[in-house]
């Protein structure tokens, strides 16, 4: 990892250390870069549990541990204010940052968060993995986090073009970034299989969700969800919102994809069925007449946005 560049989701890993029927005790680590990167860090290691069917048990002693690692220039109050908005969170959701470990490093230019969540998880049941035949849905809009971190970064800029309640309603769609809600919906109403987008977009989670099942996919662009107000900031700065970091969508395979929508919107949210697990490896995006073969993505358009701003 470069960490003089990174600006980022990071990656994120789930580790079962003692496996049963019901519970298992786990190790969840993710990490993230620039701003909210602690709270960002803290909750894709939610997401990520969450998408392998696995939610924290906060009265068996979950707890999380956070490491910043901060360039010498960044000022305290920042700091403080990036840890005051994780333990917020994780005061709402009893699940609490216990250790804080905050170390300078001169080889670095932007802060960078790695959260640790150590936690006996509960599986409300068991996923089988995704099978030909089944539906693909996914929840809420494509590229969330990168069209916050944009648009935040850039306020007075996109408000020279646009209306200033779309900048500031785009600004604040961190407050979409947890998967957890629609995972335990999922979970309960017939998902095989979930993938957490976050890194190389929507496009990114739908390869990752193909090679994880070792199966092939076809999904339908035009069924895909957007916000207006992600394409009006990509437009801005000529990103691609397929690839844009997607943090808050969760992809969700399941044999009855009108189903499973029907029960996220009871409860209370949004997704689409935009496609398909089919036989052999291809994964392939739909657009009108025309085929393209996904492939693996490799990095984000939120890096294209932070280099353009040098």
């Amino acid at each position: 990892m470069n960490y003089g560049k990174y600006n980022g989701a990071g990656t994120a890993d789930f580790c079962v250390i003692s496996p049963c029927e019901e519970n298992c005790a786990a190790s969840v680590q993710a990490a993230a870069g620039g701003r909210h990167a602690v709270l960002r860090a803290y909750e894709a290691a939610l997401n990520t549990a969450a998408a392998r069917g696995a939610f924290p048990d906060p009265d068996g002693g979950a707890y999380a541990a956070v490491s910043l690692f901060l360039p010498e220039k960044l000022r305290g109050i920042k700091v403080r204010r990036m840890l005051e908005e994780a333990a917020q969170r994780a005061e709402e959701l009893k699940l609490p940052v216990l250790n804080a470990h905050v170390k300078v490093l001169p080889w670095i230019s932007v802060e960078t968060a790695a959260c640790v969540i150590h936690a006996p998880f509960h599986a409300p049941a068991k996923l089988l993995g995704a099978s030909a035949g089944d539906d693909i849905v996914m929840t809420k809009w494509i590229g969330l986090e990168g069209t916050a971190l944009i648009a935040e970064g850039s306020r007075e800029r996109l408000k020279a073009r646009y209306p200033a309640d779309i900048v500031e309603e785009a600004a604040d769609f961190l407050k979409f970034i947890s998967v957890v809600p629609e995972a335990l919906c999922a979970a309960k109403s017939g998902a095989v299989c979930m993938q957490a987008a976050g890194e190389g977009g929507v496009f990114g989670a739908l390869w990752e969700l193909g090679a994880r099942n070792g199966a092939g996919l076809c999904a339908e662009l035009a069924d895909i969800p957007v916000r207006q107000e992600t394409i009006e900031v990509c437009e801005y700065f000529d990103l691609n919102p397929y690839t844009l970091m997607a943090g808050g969508s969760l992809i969700i395979v399941c044999p009855d994809g009108n189903a499973m929508v029907r029960a996220l919107s009871e409860s209370g949210i949004s997704s689409a069925v935009i496609g398909k697990i089919t036989q052999g490896s291809g994964r392939i995006i739909r657009h009108e007449d025309e085929n393209r073969f996904l492939e693996p993505v490799r990095g984000d358009e939120i890096y294209k946005y932070y280099g353009g701003l040098k």
